[in-house]
């Protein structure tokens, strides 16, 4: 029973992780075949980053709800614990500090006057791009340099969305039911 137990959060985190992969695929795809043209505006490019983070957040609340569902049912070894709502979204916040990190490190070794030498580098490079695309608008990316508010908010947004999922999954809030009561007249 135990080891269902380890292999069943195992998979609860992994999946967060691909979610977070998924939603900067989201992110990248629209940015890039949608919003090409307006990559290059400033003002624009940032309020585009803010509706990808937007759906960053609704990505990582949904699966952490889901997940806090799935904890509440009896025939589930699991049960429901606001840390591991919590620990989601670090796990999250975690690997985008690696990238950044890495990132940073990349330049100061392997960067020039005109970007980075090496294939390894410019890899690793592609990889924290994509990774990060959601926050692209936000970071204001220029040889190596990131703006300091964009990696703060890459380290609180994922464990917000996941703690918040977590918690309305615990309490079976349903947002379309709340929204359903201003939405329609009371006879």
């Amino acid at each position: 029973m135990r080891e269902s137990i380890k292999i069943t959060k195992k998979y609860q985190f992994i999946y967060v992780l691909l979610i977070q992969l998924g939603a900067s695929g989201v992110a990248f795809v629209f940015g890039l075949v949608a919003f090409w043209y307006f990559m290059n505006m400033k003002i624009v490019k940032e309020i585009i980053s803010i509706i990808f983070v937007l759906v960053n957040f609704a990505m990582l609340y949904i699966a952490s709800k889901k997940f806090a569902l799935l904890d509440n049912k009896t025939y589930t070894p699991l049960k429901p614990s606001l840390k591991k709502g919590v620990l989601f979204g670090v796990v999250v916040a975690v690997v985008n500090v690696i990238f950044v990190l890495l990132y940073k490190l990349l330049w100061i070794k392997c960067g020039t006057d005109t970007g980075l030498s090496g294939v390894l580098p410019m890899m690793a490079n592609t990889a924290f791009y994509y990774w990060s695309f959601p926050y692209n608008g936000l970071m204001n990316m220029d040889s190596g340099v990131i703006s300091a508010y964009s990696v703060v908010f890459m380290v609180v947004m994922p464990i917000a969305a996941t703690t918040l999922g977590y918690i309305a999954g615990e309490k079976k809030f349903e947002l379309a039911e709340k929204l359903d009561e201003f939405m329609y007249e009371k006879e």
